[in-house]
């Protein structure tokens, strides 16, 4: 075996004419099918075997694996296909240093993270918790796991453990934040011209069943607003402020947070919501009513900053109404199930109830589809049937057996 690499002529290379093999040193096979395979031999008493072949004129070397966890019988099948792939035009070698640098779970989850996390509506806690959830789909599907090697069966067993932990409705939040994911996985990074994930696997959370869910929709009465108020007077904070301007205007809280007075300032009377701080996307522009210019005017006299509800941090906006919306439930006793955005469909509540159509609210809500508003339709029956009730009473004379009143345009 003192003869140069070059020189040897091919061998049938057995196992036992590899472990035979000492030192630097290297051999090519005789089979005529497997063209270009070898095996290579180190000082330390390593060996390998790999394929050489030539593509797109360049020479390459793949390596197939180490001997003995390879045998020679063994790694010669895998040359051959290896060798048929090749004469196909596939790069066995590059395709390996693509898998070796392909995306993770991990890089998908941080690029979630950066890219798509601040753009969402929302601050505070719920910034804290869809991470908590991100973590999670980490820990279930793999952090060092290939975003190629995902599949559907991958989230569908994710989602029902989840479910089976007794957590049904986390299970579909965690099910809609690795959808949104894997559609970015689909979308090139900037500076990149591939996707993460081939758009013929397309987007694994597809089809996969979401967990029936009831409406949480609670609506607060009158004297329950009333002690919302009490309590909201006690706390005395811009935070206290910012849940007062979601009790008047039925905004999201988190529009409430990152309000500017530019928004005010713009036209007297309105607030000109920016598209960037609302989910529909759509710059809305909502009419105030007399309680909420009173509380504008009386913030605008203590001004500072750009912001309406300013933060702890100088220059920065408030983060989070848990604190003071934590002190109005225990204050009031409203219980763990009374929620900060309740304040929104009791605004709707109220409205429907005062006799104002789906349409009207939706577009105070700032609502896009109507579907969205359609959930107080029940609502705004409850003038209907009032007013039909009254109609009636006057026809039948209150049921006192007087007689029926003739309508207008009726013959006798």
């Amino acid at each position: 075996m003192g003869h140069k690499g070059a020189e040897k002529r091919p061998v049938r290379l057995t196992n036992k004419f590899v472990d035979q093999l000492t030192g630097k040193d290297m051999w090519w096979d005789d089979d005529p099918k497997a063209t270009g395979f070898g095996v290579r031999s180190y000082p330390g008493g390593g060996k390998s075997f790999f394929i050489d072949y030539r593509l797109n004129g360049r020479q390459r070397r793949y390596t197939i694996g180490p001997f003995p966890r390879w045998s020679a019988e063994a790694a010669r099948e895998q040359a051959k296909k290896l060798r048929k792939e090749i004469d196909q035009g596939i790069d066995p070698a590059g395709d390996k240093r693509a898998r070796r640098n392909a995306p993770t779970i991990q890089d998908l989850i941080d690029r979630y993270i950066k890219d798509h996390l601040p753009k969402k509506s929302i601050t505070g806690h719920r910034v804290k918790d869809e991470k908590l959830m991100l973590a999670v789909i980490g820990d279930r599907l793999g952090k060092h796991t290939k975003v190629a090697d995902i599949h559907g069966g991958d989230i569908a067993d994710m989602h029902h453990r989840i479910t089976a932990s007794g957590r049904p409705v986390r299970a579909n939040r965690i099910l809609a934040i690795c959808s949104k994911m894997f559609s970015l996985s689909l979308v090139p990074l900037a500076g990149e011209t591939l996707p993460w994930r081939n758009a013929a696997a397309g987007n694994p959370c597809k089809g996969v069943q979401r967990n029936r869910e009831e409406a949480k929709e609670r609506f607060f009465s009158q004297s329950e607003l009333t002690a919302i108020s009490d309590a909201l007077a006690k706390y005395q904070s811009p935070a206290a402020d910012c849940v007062r301007l979601t009790m008047l205007t039925g905004c999201r809280p988190v529009e409430a947070i990152k309000a500017q007075w530019e928004e005010f300032d713009r036209e007297p009377g309105f607030w000109v919501k920016p598209s960037s701080h609302l989910k529909q996307r759509k710059v809305h522009k909502l009419p105030l009513n007399p309680a909420a210019l009173e509380l504008i005017e009386r913030l605008r006299k203590k001004r500072k900053g750009k912001w309406v509800f300013p933060g702890d941090k100088p220059g920065e906006h408030l983060t989070s109404l848990w604190r003071v919306w934590h002190f109005v439930r225990k204050e009031t006793g409203l219980g763990k199930d009374a929620r900060l955005y309740d304040l929104r469909h009791t605004f709707a509540s109220v409205g429907a109830g005062g006799g104002l159509s789906l349409p009207i609210i939706g577009r105070l809500l700032g609502h896009t589809q109507p579907r969205t508003t359609q959930r107080y339709a029940h609502l705004a029956d409850d003038p209907l049937r009032e007013a039909t009730e009254k109609i009636g009473a006057v026809i039948t004379g209150k049921g006192k057996g007087a007689a029926v009143v003739q309508l207008r345009g009726e013959r006798s």
